[in-house]
């Protein structure tokens, strides 16, 4: 898709996420395509097309939990935040609420392991879903 050719495009925007452990543990679409979708993260990892960040079980609830939302900034415009709810979403860009998401976001990365943790993570739940 249109979408996934940014990735692969060495002049698109940095795109940094951080993901449950819920995402990588609840099996959608099945197991043959879930090993197929964390390997395709792993290998935009090792490519440095993205940064990937797992949230464990461990960490408990944060301030974002059951929330989806992206941050996303511009070289010659302020930042914007867009939440997304099920049937809905939103773009923020009152500095006040913008600021709000960026602590959350601040936040769920300290929570999260590592990049390098993430990583090893992701290729083992993968793994465990190809055998």
């Amino acid at each position: 898709t249109d979408r996934a050719a940014l990735l692969d495009n060495p002049t698109t925007p940095v795109l940094w996420a951080v993901l449950h452990e819920t995402v990588l543990r609840v099996p959608v679409g099945g197991e043959t395509l879930m090993a197929r979708q964390l390997t395709h993260i792993a290998r935009l990892v090792h490519d440095e097309r993205i940064l990937a960040q797992v949230l464990p079980f461990s960490a408990k609830a944060h301030a974002a939990s059951g929330s989806m939302f992206a941050l996303m900034t511009f070289a010659a415009a302020p930042p914007v935040a867009y939440s997304e709810g099920q049937y809905s979403g939103q773009l923020l860009d009152t500095p006040a609420m913008v600021a709000k998401y960026q602590l959350s976001y601040d936040l769920i990365r300290a929570a999260a392991l590592s990049p390098e943790a993430s990583l090893a993570l992701i290729e083992s739940v993968a793994e465990d879903y190809r055998t």
